[in-house]
């Protein structure tokens, strides 16, 4: 009777979920991949329930997360950005335009700046016009993402580790952005910035795994309810290829499945 549940839990499961997520897994393992996509809802189809309520989080513990993470990225992390671009006149790179960081190079140019905010993503639509080309990446999926994030914590939905992991991750994103569009400058501008903006959502689907992996004690050693909160903060902003991506991140924290 068991195998007989646990084969129709597959079929279920392979009705809706890409095959080759489920490579590899046992008919066990396969059911409990099911359950926790249920839990944080990320199943394809299926109405995501939305975070779960919680417990308000000590506002101290964040505060302080949030003291390191703009600490370095005003000391070390500038001074590495300036040792790659070249320091701005003066050596005061770093100016605020409606809430996002701009960074200046030692020729002038201004460059969006990570920062523990959603605005970064504002900044880059505005620099590279992606909606223009009908790529919605940061106007559609990056910033409402962030912003409902710190709606969520604002919320009391997550406790003080949870709250270290979603700012981390937010520095850890832009991060990844700026040190591939400015850094190594591999996102020019042109007339159409097609290709570019293209390059950018690869680039950034690619890079959100670690990003969620690794920043503060890891998204795998989170409490449930954080897990089941974070998947149905970001659930609903998701595309098909983008759940594909978060679906491995869960895949690696159920069984230690390497993220291909």
């Amino acid at each position: 009777m068991k195998v007989l549940i646990l084969l129709l839990l597959s079929i279920s499961t392979q009705a809706q979920l890409d095959s080759n997520i489920l490579r590899g897994l046992s008919l066990d393992q396969q059911s409990l991949f099911k359950e926790r996509l249920e839990d944080f809802g990320l199943l394809a189809n299926e109405k995501n329930p939305g975070p779960r309520h919680g417990r308000r989080s000590s506002s101290e513990d964040t505060l302080k997360v949030l003291a390191g993470l703009q600490g370095d990225l005003e000391g070390e992390y500038l001074r590495k950005a300036q040792a790659k671009l070249g320091a701005c006149q003066g050596n005061d790179c770093l100016s605020q335009v409606r809430g996002s960081r701009r960074f200046e190079d030692s020729s002038g140019a201004k460059h969006c700046y990570p920062y523990t905010n959603c605005e970064y993503y504002r900044c880059m639509e505005e620099k590279y016009q992606c909606m223009d080309v009908g790529i919605e990446y940061f106007q559609n999926l990056a910033k409402p993402t962030c912003e409902s994030y710190v709606a969520n914590i604002s919320k009391g939905l997550f406790s003080s580790l949870g709250e270290e992991w979603i700012y981390t991750v937010m520095v850890c994103l832009q991060k990844g952005l700026f040190e591939e569009c400015s850094l190594r400058g591999n996102c020019p501008t042109s007339e159409s910035n097609e290709k570019t903006c293209q390059h950018i959502t690869e680039f950034t689907l690619e890079f959100h795994p670690g990003c969620y992996i690794n920043s503060g004690v890891g998204i795998c050693k989170l409490p449930l309810k954080d897990q089941i909160n974070i998947w149905r903060t970001v659930g609903p902003f998701l595309t098909q290829r983008e759940r594909v991506e978060a679906l491995k991140v869960v895949k690696y924290c159920l069984f230690g499945t390497p993220i291909e």
